[in-house]
């Protein structure tokens, strides 16, 4: 991390948008955040994909639509995988 704090931006805007979607289960995921690098990539990949279907959302063509709706889609994988680990409860 640097002086800064530059290298946890990234990583909290990940976990702050899955706690989003997910505040019932708040604590879990802070904890496995910090325990699991493969969640924090799960936590990450679900940001990226969030901010892809947002972008592709406001975009007006049918790319973009078509766009907008497999980024919809991986996010269901995503928070389905989400879901998995916080059943586990295991890092």
């Amino acid at each position: 991390m640097t002086p800064t704090g530059r290298k946890d931006a990234p990583q909290s805007a990940a976990l702050a948008s899955v706690l989003e979607n997910f505040p019932q289960e708040g604590d879990k995921i802070r904890q496995l955040f910090q325990q699991s690098s493969s969640f924090q990539s799960l936590c990450e990949d679900y940001r990226d994909c969030l901010a892809a279907r947002q972008y592709w959302r406001q975009a007006s063509s049918e790319e973009a639509t078509n766009l907008s709706r497999s980024y919809a889609k991986l996010l269901l994988e995503l928070e389905q995988e989400v879901r998995q680990y916080l059943e586990q409860g295991e890092v």
